[in-house]
């Protein structure tokens, strides 16, 4: 009986142990499109289209998707102004642009994304209205995303808009 009790206490802590040490995984809802997808969606919905330049590789990028992505402020900034668009920097992957084929790389190339990860933002018709290279937190990528997709940028400073939204970067 001892023996039993002691199997169970031990199988007990390891569980606890194991649930303490594996990551959470972070879900995010986020609806990434196909570029070709996304410029047509676009058009027919008033939306722009916002390209995530990342890599493998990148460390960065993998802290948007595993902390900045998940967020709900950020998918739901996201989902109200843009479809977003996956881009691999280094990606020999066909995609569509502007009814032209070229690879992810030679995009990234196009749009002078040197860096990862680099957020391009488009309109309809595929022309830059805004660009941020490198990591931001959610409570910042969510304000980013809404002051572009809000059609402010050129308008107002964006450091003026976090200020009027609470957020001090100073």
């Amino acid at each position: 009986m001892r023996l039993v009790w002691s199997v169970k206490r031990f199988l007990i802590g390891l569980f606890i142990l194991l649930i303490g040490i594996l990551p959470a995984t972070a879900q995010s809802d986020i609806k990434w499109k196909s570029l070709s997808e996304a410029q047509e969606l676009a058009k027919e919905n008033d939306k722009k289209v916002m390209l995530f330049v990342d890599a493998e590789w990148c460390g960065y990028c993998k802290k948007m998707y595993e902390e900045v992505f998940p967020e709900q402020t950020v998918q739901d900034s996201l989902h109200k102004y843009f479809y977003p668009v996956k881009v691999d920097i280094e990606s020999d992957r066909k995609i569509v642009f502007n009814g032209n084929s070229l690879t992810e790389q030679q995009l990234a190339r196009r749009f002078r994304a040197s860096s990862t990860p680099t957020f391009i933002f488009l309109d309809q018709e595929g022309n830059t209205i805004g660009r941020q290279p490198g990591f931001l937190p959610a409570h910042i990528f969510d304000k980013l995303v809404a002051f572009v997709g809000s059609d402010l940028t050129g308008k107002k400073s964006f450091r003026q808009y976090l200020k009027n939204h609470g957020v001090d970067i100073n």
